[in-house]
């Protein structure tokens, strides 16, 4: 998977070839690299949602009248 940091005070994005699996480690790298920064981050092209602090935020699941948990 492709991991693009683009970061509002940096000219030039930096980009990440990584698995899935150590997506959330590489992600908690750049937060420490650049704590404070405006950024986003987008894995194959796709937008990550992240929350103030840049943890990834995990997917919501809507359950139908019919499913239960």
């Amino acid at each position: 998977m492709t991991l693009k940091f683009v970061n509002s005070e940096i000219d030039k994005p930096e980009i990440v070839q990584c698995s899935r699996s150590s997506m959330a480690k590489v992600m908690a790298w750049s937060r420490s690299q650049y704590a404070g920064d405006d950024y986003q981050v987008f894995a194959n092209s796709k937008l990550v949602p992240t929350d103030f602090n840049g943890e990834l935020i995990p997917p919501q699941i809507e359950l139908t009248a019919n499913q239960s948990i």
